[in-house]
């Protein structure tokens, strides 16, 4: 059963009044599919794979998760940075305040595509990037400092907007574009704002993969939800056919229909749409019959 998103939002583009890019369509055809069948149990279940769904969880456990997570990872990143020479001598902060923000996110809302890797990495470091350049662009101009609001403002639009086009959408990176040019401590870092980021992302990444798979499942998928057997040479083939067929999506407020994908043993969710517990054990019950 599949209810797939990625290749009716690259139908998009032939349609005249819809502006869209989907930088999916292209990337996917290149991303290698993972091999989790050569990959030992215990490693891929700690990645996230599963060969059938865990089961739901109440929101009193998922609470308690959330806090030894969020305890664990922020203190992760804070201790380590702490006590890295080259960090402590640019008088870095121990962690970036948008790390706060990650923490919730990665800990608690992890089914959430916002929460998933290729979001937590590729975003924070497309807010490094504009905001450091935003906050050097200003800094040219000798009463820069009398409008460091509105740098931050321009760094956080721009981050939205490229996180947006790359499907990289992750909240917490808007606060640390505007950070990198409206806070003195973390502007005057500069461009090793980069390295300070990398770990602390990459750290708290590593504490979410162990704590979350205890009784969960996280991360979800790490590059995309769409599976990427799809780019491997019938997805234009799909195109044709569905294109042929009248779509019920055609009233909705949305000109990207999204779809649901059902496997054995696995669901995969489109970006944006969150599923109760009652009606993931639905479809649990469902990808088992399969």
């Amino acid at each position: 059963m599949a209810y797939g998103c990625k290749e009716h939002q690259a139908m998009a583009l032939s349609q005249p009044s819809t502006w869209h890019i989907d930088i999916d369509y292209y990337l996917d055809r290149i991303v290698p599919t993972p091999r989790w069948h050569l990959i030992p149990k215990p490693i891929a279940h700690m990645l996230g794979h599963r060969e059938s769904p865990p089961k739901p969880l109440g929101n009193i456990l998922i609470a308690c998760w959330s806090l030894v997570g969020a305890f664990c990872g922020v203190a992760l990143v804070a201790s380590v940075s702490k006590r890295v020479p080259s960090f402590e001598a640019r008088d870095a902060p121990a962690i970036i305040g948008s790390f706060g923000a990650a923490a919730v996110i990665e800990f608690c809302a992890i089914d959430s595509p916002f929460a998933q890797p290729r979001n937590a990495l590729l975003s924070q470091m497309i807010a490094c990037g504009i905001g450091v350049g935003i906050a050097k662009l200003f800094a040219l101009n000798p009463a820069a400092e009398a409008y460091t609001e509105l740098g931050g403002a321009l760094a956080c639009a721009l981050t939205t907007a490229v996180m947006l086009l790359t499907n990289t959408v992750h909240p917490p990176a808007g606060a640390t574009a505007l950070l990198a040019v409206t806070n003195a401590q973390t502007a005057a870092l500069g461009w090793f704002l980069f390295p300070i980021m990398l770990l602390g992302v990459v750290l708290m990444l590593a504490a979410a993969v162990v704590i979350n798979n205890v009784q969960r499942r996280y991360p979800l998928y790490w590059w995309t939800s769409t599976p990427l057997s799809l780019h491997r040479g019938d997805l234009e083939k799909r195109q044709k056919e569905e294109m042929s067929v009248p779509s019920h999506y055609e009233d909705s407020l949305t000109d990207v229909p999204r779809r649901l994908v059902l496997e054995r043993g696995d669901i995969l969710v489109p970006d944006g749409v969150f599923l109760s517990a009652e009606e993931k054990e639905v479809l649990e019950k469902i990808s088992e019959r399969i």
